[in-house]
């Protein structure tokens, strides 16, 4: 496989972690519709969940992070860990360690010049290059979009409890998806997939918690590949600003089918080191 195809690959598998994340993350926005009404003003709630909820996915693209993915196959354990910023209207990924032992320092001096490269290239890519890579980019983002913003229609929820998560009193739901018509889009296809318990902050609404399941095959890309029953998938929530919670943790136990083969995967990524990217790039830049 050549470094290009590598890097793709690896790009890819970071954009369906954070797809995931925020596939799970619609539980918690449509359980706020009916169940928390009970103690609380609906219209209130509706209101600052949606808020809250549009508002991180919005911030997003604002930050860098580290992500340091780790996978396990069978008994072998492996590790990745990355910058990631964005360029120029869509993301990059720096290489800073392999299996948590930090990059040579050659090989650290050869990756900031790749991406002082990339950096270069897109400036001076021509308008048709840098549409198609903003639209590739626009469109994984727009894609996810529609998953969680179908929320509000996805779910039957229920009000299980309130206990404390992580030092904050939180409201704790369960979901469980509803039956749509066959003509639903791949979003509700998707949602209809899984069911989950989400833990949710109760004075500022952002999700604390959420633990997901897949009780019918879900589709990931077309009829080629599903993800399948016995997938289990956790992540965290962290604050970010006082206003802002980015996903700060998501492990997976991930059972695919592709055509005919099955496999099972476990994964862990954490992310962390989130600051504004324009700072970030400028302290690169200036290495």
């Amino acid at each position: 496989m050549n470094e290009t195809a590598e890097v793709a690959i690896r790009r890819r598998h970071a954009v369906d972690q954070h797809v995931v994340s925020w596939f799970c993350l619609a539980f918690c926005y449509a359980g706020i519709l009916n169940p928390l009404c009970r103690a609380t003003d609906l219209e209130e709630i509706v209101s600052r969940g949606t808020a809250t909820l549009q508002s991180d996915w919005a911030a997003d693209p604002d930050y860098a992070y580290v992500e340091r993915d780790e996978v396990q196959k069978n008994d072998k354990v492996t590790s990745k860990t990355s910058q990631v910023v964005y360029i120029a209207g869509s993301d990059y990924y720096m290489p800073l360690a392999i299996n948590d032992q930090p990059l040579a320092p050659d090989r650290e001096k050869a990756e900031l010049e790749k991406l002082k490269d990339e950096v270069r290239r897109r400036k001076a890519e021509s308008p048709e290059a840098r549409r198609q890579r903003i639209e590739k980019y626009r469109k994984n983002r727009d894609e996810n979009e529609a998953l969680v913003l179908d929320f509000p229609n996805a779910f039957t929820f229920e009000l299980l409890r309130q206990e404390t998560m992580n030092g904050s009193p939180a409201y704790v739901l369960s979901g469980t998806p509803k039956k749509r018509p066959e003509t639903a889009g791949r979003a509700a296809k998707v949602l209809s997939g899984m069911r989950g318990t989400v833990w949710i902050d109760q004075e500022n609404f952002h999700a604390i918690r959420v633990e997901c399941d897949v009780i019918n095959p879900v589709p990931i890309y077309g009829v080629l590949a599903r993800v399948l029953p016995g997938t289990h998938i956790e992540f965290g929530m962290a604050p970010v600003t006082n206003s802002t919670w980015l996903i700060g943790e998501l492990s997976m136990k991930l059972r695919v089918s592709k055509l005919i083969f099955k496999s099972m995967d476990v994964t862990r990524s954490t992310y962390s080191d989130y600051r504004l990217n324009s700072l970030v790039l400028t302290e690169l830049l200036s290495k």
